[in-house]
């Protein structure tokens, strides 16, 4: 599929380290004509503005305008920045849940920066996600709030205590929303696959974070986890790829066949063998033979990826819309009862957008299930008109 030059320099330039190739192929499209405003809006859309700001300043400086220059220098400064203040509260929340006696661990954002692309300012994030056991989820969620955060919802009285005294994850922020964290013990709801998070527990390791030991996934399960997180947002961005390509960079020694097998019995290898397409389809990141062939052997993945790429640089695609999703989730899963599973569970379990968006006494929380469907279907009318129009 052909791309426009700004697209090509942004796919050359997502990467950590530039071979020859992509050397010379980034200094010749430099030397074409060149929408500097598309490609500074793209590169912030896609999370590339670090990766893409060090490339240049590195080494191709003098083809770039100054006023472009320097607009990627303040972007790639102001996330710097970001970063690090960020960093620094989330080694004060794993503090406080240790000192609390809750497991936590530290998920994408910081750490993904620091073990994948070898520095804190190379990667965006704007959040906090730490994934803590399902049955410590009511007491992190008390924890932060205890800690001057405040849920980034709009409930009732009743409908917030109804919230901390369930297993449903969130989001806090603090400090005027400067710091939003999500804590989350592994279920989604919005996506058809839930694995079973008690095997990873058991592969936890700990590793050296800015001076500190923290929880770790293992390799395979991180690798699994971001294929997930990438396909329940059908890889809006293109950074979520650039994490898969960085990862088989930084990760030499992963047992394929063992990974394939684990991911087969947890119902999302077309999920891994998609995100890992990806990263070879767009970064022309190397795969495994056998990985490379199965993907190509897979007509959903193949189909899936052009849809995917079809979309992410076309300024007229909005965010995806609920019908889209559904049906992409719908696609990329590959056994029948958990589409089933899905779709009962879109269709009729109650959301907290139910309760924002219609207020109820908790004697009457029985009619969300009502409510849901109802609100559910009108959402998906209006999709599907505007997929008409």
């Amino acid at each position: 599929m052909t791309h426009r030059p700004e697209v090509d320099l942004l796919l050359c330039c997502a990467r950590t380290k530039l071979s020859p190739e992509n050397m010379e192929q980034i200094k010749r499209l430099l030397r074409s004509e060149m929408d500097w405003t598309y490609l500074v809006r793209m590169a912030g859309i896609h999370g590339l503005i670090p990766l893409l700001y060090l490339h240049l300043k590195n080494d191709f400086l003098d083809l770039v305008p100054a006023p472009i220059a320097d607009r990627l220098h303040v972007q790639f400064l102001a996330n710097a920045g970001r970063n690090v203040f960020l960093t620094e509260e989330l080694l004060k929340l794993l503090h406080l849940f240790e000192t609390s006696g809750i497991p936590a661990v530290p998920y994408k954002g910081p750490v993904l920066a620091v073990s994948l692309y070898g520095d804190l300012a190379l990667r965006t994030f704007s959040d906090l996600d730490i994934i803590v056991r399902q049955q410590d989820i009511q007491r992190a969620k008390a924890l932060l709030l205890s800690q001057g955060y405040r849920l980034d919802l709009s409930l009732t009285r009743e409908q917030e205590a109804a919230f901390l005294d369930s297993d449903l994850e969130g989001w806090f922020f603090r400090q005027e929303g400067k710091v939003l964290v999500e804590v989350q013990w592994g279920e989604r709801k919005d996506f058809p696959l839930t694995p079973d998070f008690d095997p990873f527990w058991k592969r936890l390791g700990k590793y050296s974070f800015q001076d500190r030991m923290v929880w770790a996934f293992s390799p395979e399960d991180l690798l699994l986890l971001l294929s997930l997180h990438g396909a329940e947002h059908c890889w809006e961005r293109v950074n979520w790829v650039c994490d898969l390509a960085e990862f088989m960079r930084v990760h030499a020694g992963i047992d394929w066949g063992g990974l394939i097998d684990r991911a087969g019995g947890m119902g999302c290898r077309r999920v891994l063998l998609l995100g890992l397409f990806l990263a070879y389809h767009l970064l022309a990141t190397p795969l495994p033979g056998e990985i490379l062939k199965a993907s190509q052997a897979d007509s959903s993945v193949q189909s899936l990826a052009v849809q995917v790429h079809r979309r992410l640089f076309h300024d007229e695609n909005g965010p995806v819309g609920i019908l889209e999703r559904s049906l992409f989730n719908l696609k990329v899963t590959e056994r029948f009862p958990d589409r089933i599973r899905y779709c009962l569970r879109s269709a009729f379990h109650p959301s907290v957008v139910d309760w924002e968006a219609f207020p109820l006494p908790r004697s009457l929380f029985f009619l969300y299930y009502l409510i849901h469907p109802l609100r559910l279907a009108g959402k998906y009318a209006w999709q599907y008109l505007k997929r008409l129009s």
